[in-house]
């Protein structure tokens, strides 16, 4: 099925509601209700790979990304998939990074100016960018509701309550969204160019600009498999928020794109 992706977590297509599966690894990054986690096989059911599941708030805040753990998979009947029952059995050693690595940008540093092909001419993004930005990743033959299609719903809403500001969102799937077939999604969604566009980059500099947001993109048997991040840029392209998922408010991200700190 092409197309299926995370949603905060892997859509159980190989799962029955309730069944559950060891799964060992990596914690790399922590949100509020989701984990990050660099994991080994499960057979049957998910290949090696960087996967972002549901937890449960407490256990969240019980981790820190370097953990290594033992955990369950189980299949929600809201169709996620949760990490339960996890246990810590040991640090991952910091290895020193190369000098130049890609690491995703924390409170406060700049974007590097990156331009993307967009819709409707080329968008500058980063450094020098000039305009606040809510930079956002999805892509447009998504099939679960709760992702990339309530995104969109949302950054519809968001658009209307954005002074000078915009909204760019950047296809997670070049090789089937073409500039043309982007512009089409964006009149059917309702996106206003005054302040929400959409945006194409080759999976190279795409999967740099990923590194970069914080964000993840696995390509599984044709699936793919991604995190959901939405950033708030000022108009220097500093970071100013990254949520980690699609239960953000949208009158607080507003807000936070229409501070004199985001101008």
């Amino acid at each position: 099925m092409r197309g299926l992706f995370v949603l905060l977590a892997l859509a159980g297509c190989n799962f029955v509601a309730g069944e559950t599966f060891p799964v060992h690894g990596v914690v790399r990054d922590v949100g509020e209700r989701s984990v990050r986690l660099e994991h080994g096989p499960v057979p049957g059911v998910l290949e090696e790979g960087d996967t972002t599941f549901v937890v449960d708030p407490n256990l969240a805040r019980q981790l820190r990304p370097g953990d290594l753990i033992q955990a369950n998979l189980m299949s929600a009947d809201d169709g996620t998939t949760r990490i339960i029952g996890a246990k810590v059995t040991g640090r991952e050693e910091p290895l020193a990074l190369p000098p130049g690595a890609v690491v995703a940008l924390a409170e406060g540093e700049q974007l590097p100016t990156l331009t993307l092909p967009g819709v409707d001419g080329p968008v500058t993004i980063g450094a020098g960018q000039g305009v606040p930005t809510v930079l956002t990743f999805l892509f447009t033959s998504c099939p679960m509701p709760e992702a990339c299609p309530l995104l969109a719903s949302k950054l519809k809403e968001l658009q209307g309550q954005l002074g000078a500001a915009r909204i760019v969102s950047v296809t997670l799937d070049p090789a089937r969204d073409s500039l043309e077939v982007l512009k089409a999604y964006g009149a059917e969604r309702g996106a206003d160019p005054a302040h929400w566009t959409f945006a194409r980059v080759e999976l190279d500099e795409l999967k740099t600009l990923l590194l970069r947001a914080g964000a993840s993109r696995v390509e599984s048997q044709g699936d793919i498999l991604h995190s959901l991040h939405i950033l708030v840029l000022d108009a220097d392209g500093r970071l100013l928020w990254r949520g980690d998922d699609n239960t953000w408010d949208v009158a607080e991200v507003a807000a936070r794109v229409n501070s004199p700190a985001g101008g």
